[in-house]
């Protein structure tokens, strides 16, 4: 929670009006870089509440109130019993107390591994199954919380999220199950499959349609059955393989699974984590895409964005690029970014993600490498290759990595990217006035601490050169088509609802 929201919490409870002076007290002259509060404090008498700070922020903490940092679990903190400071003896729970606790993360920047996400997806999906035979769910989150059958169900499979004070899923679980309740309660769906089941399946009946990755075709992370998970599979099974062997396409299975959307026999659900005070609903591929859908998705405005300045040390203000997709004298909607998959380290493609905006109409993505370098590839003319760019490819390796690659061949290399950059930049927005400004930012960066950063824009530069090159009559499709590729829109991706 940020700071005004943790103060609004505390006077909600009489119990909490002195911690909730004194904490407005103590932070009121500091600009904080970070304020984050455990949103699962329980508020009772005596409990700890933990307050994630910068590392400067407790800095200001120690020097406003003289209390020195201590070490708790590799993390420096400064400790504030409230009961000494009403003349009562250090270690009493007549009052509460707070833990300010460095942390060198942006607030929600905490990327869980893989092993946790999967745990937080079968958490998910075995709570939704109890919601939907309960029917009627929990009245509110610390009902919820408390009730024995849900914490022993989020133990089995997620142990931290009551172990950890700084876990705030429990909130999350809690808003997931109402909006469940609300979309299949009066649906067939009575069980989730999340590893075995019809996602195990699925997974492996997808490869010979050349998909290589199932979330590059549908993003669910379980699937809800009707019945057992077996008659769903042999349903599918027995329309594909009525097909004439080897003539199935994914267009076949997606049209099967569409009809079975329909009739709540099958329901992929993409699960993202929810911030907001309820979980929506977004259901997407339903339908087979329609030309007025279509449209609604064909961007008049499109602002390109791509700067290299860097400071003498060599970091940029910037380590990706910016397209802005508007309709005309609207808001922007998307901003697809394009950087590298890791910004910290070199070894690294790049990434093209679309972010919503403004009045956007779905949530947005990561779009599947091999397709962006298909689409590219086949909208831009032959004059491409035949200007000696070739073919537009996501390989870093086939990128300069360092100054020695920068200024090989006698400056032929640094003559293609400034040809380059002089093609785009009265088409889009940078930083630099010309070629040589644009060759010198560039070599400043490899010569820097971050010498990736440099590859990854030469990437970028590659990538807005060929899609610059792209015609007119063209140009709004490939971004339409981009942002599909994305959002995991249209006939050639599998149905699923988003649960955001």
């Amino acid at each position: 929670m940020d700071k005004q929201t943790t103060l609004r919490e505390l006077k909600k409870t009489g119990g909490n009006k002195f911690m909730a002076d004194f904490l407005a007290e103590v932070t009121r002259s500091i600009r904080f870089t970070q304020f984050d509060a455990d949103p699962n404090w329980n508020k009772k008498i005596g409990t700890l509440l933990t307050v994630k700070v910068h590392l400067t922020d407790l800095d200001k903490i120690v020097k406003k109130t003289g209390i020195p940092k201590t070490v708790v679990a590799n993390h420096k903190v400064v400790d504030v019993n409230l009961e000494t400071l009403i003349g009562g003896k250090k270690g009493t729970t007549k009052v509460n107390k707070i833990r300010f606790r460095e942390t060198g993360s942006k607030p929600g920047s905490r990327k869980p591994d893989a092993k946790t996400t999967a745990k937080q997806e079968a958490t998910s999906a075995a709570i939704f199954e109890l919601a939907l035979k309960k029917r009627t769910g929990w009245i509110n989150e610390t009902v919820f919380k408390n009730d024995k059958e849900i914490e022993k169900t989020i133990r089995k499979k997620y142990p931290e999220a009551y172990d950890d004070s700084m876990n705030d899923w429990i909130p999350v679980f809690f808003k997931q199950h109402k909006t469940i309740l609300d979309k299949l309660s009066d649906r067939k769906v009575t069980k989730f499959d999340h590893t075995g089941g019809f996602m195990a399946y699925i997974t492996k009946a997808i490869k010979p349609l050349k998909i290589k990755k199932k979330d590059n075709w549908n993003p669910a992370d379980i699937w809800g059955v009707q019945g057992s998970s077996q008659l769903v599979i042999a349903k599918i099974k027995n329309a594909l393989e009525g097909s004439d062997k080897g003539t199935q396409t994914v267009l076949q299975l997606n049209a099967i699974m569409r009809g079975m959307y329909k009739a709540d026999e099958l329901i992929g659900i993409s699960l993202k984590k929810t911030s907001g005070k309820e979980a929506l609903w977004e259901e997407y591929n339903i339908d087979a895409l329609t030309l007025e859908e279509v449209n609604e998705y064909r961007y008049d405005d499109i602002k390109t964005t791509i700067n290299f300045k860097a400071s003498a040390d060599g970091k940029t203000q910037s380590l990706d690029s910016s397209i802005q997709l508007r309709q005309s004298g609207g808001a922007s909607e998307y901003n697809f970014q394009i950087t590298s998959n890791d910004t910290s380290k070199g070894n690294q493609n790049l990434k093209f993600e679309s972010k919503p905006t403004g009045g956007a109409k779905a949530r947005g993505g990561k779009a599947e490498i091999a397709q962006v370098e298909l689409l590219a590839n086949k909208l831009c003319p032959i004059l491409v290759k035949d200007n000696g760019g070739g073919e537009f490819k996501n390989k870093h390796k086939e990128y300069p990595a360092n100054t020695a690659a920068w200024s090989a061949s006698n400056g032929a290399v640094i003559a293609k990217y400034k040809k380059m950059f002089t093609a785009i930049e009265n088409k889009v927005t940078t930083d630099c006035t010309s070629a040589d400004d644009f060759a010198k930012t560039i070599a400043l960066i490899f010569a820097g601490d971050k010498p990736w950063v440099a590859q990854s824009k030469l990437m970028q530069l590659t990538f807005l050169w060929h899609v610059n090159k792209i015609p007119k009559n063209k140009i709004k499709e490939f971004w339409t088509d981009m942002l599909f590729l994305s959002i995991k829109k249209g006939d050639r991706f599998g149905p699923f609802a988003k649960l955001y």
